[in-house]
């Protein structure tokens, strides 16, 4: 269920959601997501140390604990990236509401205002998502908004990962192979691969 389904349920957010409502949700989820990236960079620099650390580690158990430790944090990372994605979204669909309502009196003139008011929820959610209205002149905006359809959101699949490449990327800093600060692209960039590999 998108933002405006969940506030508005079957209503359109079109009507129901004044300008200025609009402009607190945008501030707000723009604050939500400067703390989450805020938290993604807290989570990397975290990994990075964890690099660090295994390259003194004594045995094969120490480094089993900290590759856990690493995948814990990798995996918090991930749960942040995804709900950022989500703000990222919700706040697209949001700027270009405001962007719909600015233009508001262009589309009455064109018979278009009306048209739009009748669109379910979360269909016009999913449109204004797939739409960067903000990059466009006067005019396309219009034009967009007319030729409007309801497009299909992509969610992306979370992969899992692999405490190999993790312990493998470990075994690679110890041997002064690879920088602490790459390692977690490294593993990311190997899970991706074997992904592809499994695709095909």
């Amino acid at each position: 269920m998108g933002i405006f389904s969940k506030l508005f349920g079957t209503r359109n957010p079109v009507d129901s959601m004044k300008t200025e409502d609009l402009r607190f949700m945008e501030i707000k989820l723009n604050h939500k997501i400067e703390d989450l990236q805020a938290e993604v960079r807290t989570a990397e620099n975290e990994i990075t140390k964890l690099f660090e650390k295994a390259k003194a580690a004594k045995s094969k158990s120490e480094e089993l604990s900290i590759a856990r430790r690493i995948k814990t944090v990798s995996q918090r990372k991930e749960m942040k990236l995804a709900a950022q994605a989500k703000l990222d979204r919700e706040l697209r669909a949001v700027s270009n509401m405001l962007i719909l309502k600015e233009h508001q009196a262009d589309l009455q003139a064109t018979g278009v205002w009306e048209k739009v008011q009748k669109i379910e929820p979360e269909k016009l959610e999913n449109w204004l998502i797939s739409q960067n209205l903000e990059a466009q002149s006067r005019d396309s905006v219009v034009s967009s908004i007319i030729d409007m359809t309801s497009s299909t959101m992509l969610t992306g699949v979370e992969q899992e990962e692999d405490l190999d490449d993790i312990l493998s990327a470990i075994r690679a800093v110890k041997d002064g192979d690879l920088d602490p600060g790459e390692a977690e692209e490294v593993v990311i960039e190997s899970r991706d691969y074997r992904a592809k590999e499994d695709y095909e």
